[in-house]
């Protein structure tokens, strides 16, 4: 996968959630945090690597923070944390 910004990612995960819902469920929501992940994760390895991340975005710029355990990847709870603490 190409290198893009996780902004736009996000945005269309999040836009991509059926419209005729009213209010998307907490369920349709770690779907789509779910679906996003698996998007970043280009290599399908269960984790996010910094090479899979644009170097602009604020994932790069928060990436030691929000690799919790600082193992140098981020698992998808990792990734949850960081997508509810960003307010996205």
């Amino acid at each position: 996968m190409k290198t893009c910004s996780w902004h736009l990612l996000i945005a269309i995960a999040l836009f991509s959630t059926p419209l005729l819902a009213e209010k998307p469920t907490e369920k349709a929501n770690l779907l789509t945090v779910s679906s996003l992940f698996s998007q970043m994760d280009s290599d399908k390895d269960g984790v996010i690597r910094p090479f899979e991340i644009n170097k602009q975005s604020l994932l790069s710029n928060e990436f030691n923070e929000v690799d919790r355990n600082r193992d140098g990847v981020l698992d998808s709870t990792e990734f949850e944390v960081f997508i509810a603490k960003a307010d996205i």
